[in-house]
């Protein structure tokens, strides 16, 4: 027999925060999944700078995410201990992963000596000098399937909540 919690709903500018990180995320994920398939030249180039600029957003998203978390904490969560762990680590593993693909990609460029040019020609220079090369370039392809699994669990565990447990937590984060 499934148990129903009952969970405060989140507010206003948490679900903004979650569902416009969310479609930058998959945004991202398609151009960057597509952007080597165009010819090399100004089509391409312009898939490669829309990839970064969404990669931008998608950090600037995630430090806004953590800003907010500190100003306006999520409510403890509920339900069986095993629940709470997974719902914890979960939400961390997507915090992390949002902050780790997109600056994993920048760090790349940079080790490349390569260029990032942002939002129709705006340069964004390295820092720093990035020492590791295409190391960072695997670490970005590994960090981002590895979003890609968390997002389905994420989605699973949703549906789940709203399907199975019936505690209505899908149908908070979309309309509050």
């Amino acid at each position: 027999m499934a148990t129903t919690v009952a969970l405060r709903s989140p507010g206003m500018a948490t679900r903004a925060i979650h569902w416009a990180s969310a479609l930058l995320v998959l945004l991202a994920w398609a151009v960057g999944s597509t952007m080597e398939d165009f010819p090399r030249g100004a089509s391409r180039d312009l898939a490669m700078q829309l990839h970064y600029s969404l990669g931008v957003l998608v950090l600037g998203f995630a430090a806004l995410r953590v800003a907010w978390r500190a100003v306006a904490p999520p409510p403890p969560a509920e339900g069986p201990a095993w629940q709470r762990l997974a719902a914890t680590a979960m939400h961390l593993a997507l915090i992390g992963l949002t902050i780790g693909v997109p600056l994993s990609g920048l760090l790349d460029r940079w080790a490349r000596g390569r260029a990032v040019t942002i939002f129709g020609g705006m340069p964004l220079p390295a820092p720093f000098p990035v020492p590791g090369g295409r190391l960072w370039g695997e670490a970005h392809e590994v960090l981002a399937n590895l979003m890609l699994a968390a997002i389905a669990a994420h989605v699973l565990a949703a549906l789940w909540h709203q399907f199975i447990l019936r505690d209505r937590a899908l149908s908070r984060m979309v309309r509050g």
